[in-house]
């Protein structure tokens, strides 16, 4: 391992508490299911939807338990 990876490995609880990480990684899970489901007949509605389920409730949930992971894994 890096030095960089040793040192967000102690910083973020996603990596220490392994209860924190079942939780982050079922929402992710969820994000990974509706990505999935998007396809290239989807539309625009159904795109927006599925970002907005991202932004609005799975990355503050996913914020609310560990704010560095959420800094990672939050796409612009």
């Amino acid at each position: 391992m890096t030095y960089l990876i040793r040192l967000i490995s102690r910083i973020m609880k996603y990596y220490q508490d392994s209860e924190a990480k079942s939780a982050i990684d079922e929402l992710l899970e969820k994000n990974a299911i509706n990505q999935a489901n998007l396809g290239t007949e989807s539309t625009d509605e159904e795109r927006y939807r599925v970002q907005s389920i991202w932004k609005d409730y799975l990355l503050p949930k996913i914020r609310e338990i560990d704010p560095e992971f959420a800094e990672i894994v939050q796409a612009n």
